[in-house]
């Protein structure tokens, strides 16, 4: 199902992976199967970005190029928690409108904030530009997300980019691990619509419009990643990224040719976290929504 328009919100927009070196992130990625953007400049700070696009989202990998620079914390997030998801971006159509619901229901408390990035084209740099709302932490409840329209999306949805070996089409799902996942419930569907969020034992699962959100208790998922041999995940954190692939023997391939020996579960492939940048990255057959 897809939520209720009404307060401008169009699904998960794209996630960020935080790593600590950002050209070997982007290597990495590329070794997997997947066609990464240019690199990107924040402007003003030490952080850089390369980007993973889909149809109707992307994975940003995050890094530090200047380590005495200002990088907004995210020094001191990998030096706590190391590489992995670090947040997600949910999509608005309107960000003005977006802002007016959560300010209604006192789930903002900054202005919206304009933004760009420098991109390096081969003929010259681009300015991709957005608008950025950061709700509370209600907002969003059990997750670190901010809320992100895109103000010119032709310059980073490329038909070129968006074409993969590994024959990936979106992110179709994120796994986070909770302490207490039908506390959320309430949370979701104040933002998204009641029908968006169904209750299962241990787990609550968040319809979006775009990629599923499954917040699995802590235990729960600890007990699923130790059948994996995946270290247990930390609750409040985003332990997980399903991506739909069209052809799961190309994404095998890559996988084989990357030398990642990848764990097949029944319906998708695994690559553990040491070879995705902290993130338990899974491929599944699938076609975007």
């Amino acid at each position: 199902m897809t939520p209720d328009p009404a307060n401008g919100l169009a699904g998960v927009d794209h996630c960020i992976v935080g790593v600590n070196g950002l050209e070997a992130a982007r290597a990495r990625y590329e070794s997997l199967g997947f066609t990464v953007t240019p690199r990107g400049r924040h402007i003003g700070w030490a952080t850089a970005n390369y980007c993973i696009m889909f149809p109707r989202d992307y994975i940003e990998l995050l890094g530090i190029l200047d380590p005495d620079g200002y990088s907004a914390g995210l020094d001191a997030v990998l030096a706590q928690r190391g590489e992995g998801l670090l947040r997600l971006a949910m999509r608005s159509d309107d960000a003005g409108r977006t802002d007016a619901f959560l300010r209604e229901a006192g789930l903002v408390s900054e202005p919206v904030r304009d933004l760009a990035r420098e991109l390096e084209m081969p003929d010259g740099v681009v300015l991709p530009e957005f608008r950025l709302i950061h709700p509370v932490p209600e907002a969003t409840p059990g997750l670190a997300a901010f809320i992100c329209q895109h103000l010119t999306p032709e310059i980073v949805w490329r038909d070129e980019w968006l074409r993969h070996r590994n024959t990936a089409v979106a992110v179709g799902s994120y796994c986070i691990a909770a302490d207490d996942p039908d506390a959320l419930a309430a949370g979701w569907g104040r933002l998204l619509g009641p029908a968006s969020v169904t209750q299962e034992v241990d787990r609550i699962t968040v319809e979006t419009g775009t990629a599923r959100l499954d917040f699995v208790s802590a235990g729960s998922l600890g007990e699923e990643f130790a059948a994996l041999g995946i270290e247990a995940p930390v609750a409040g954190r985003i332990a997980g990224a399903r991506v739909l692939v069209q052809d799961l023997s190309a994404a095998a391939g890559c996988l084989a040719e990357a030398g990642v020996a990848c764990i097949r579960t029944d319906d998708a492939l695994v690559v553990p976290p040491r070879d995705a940048g902290g993130v338990v990255l899974s491929y599944a057959s699938g076609r975007e929504a």
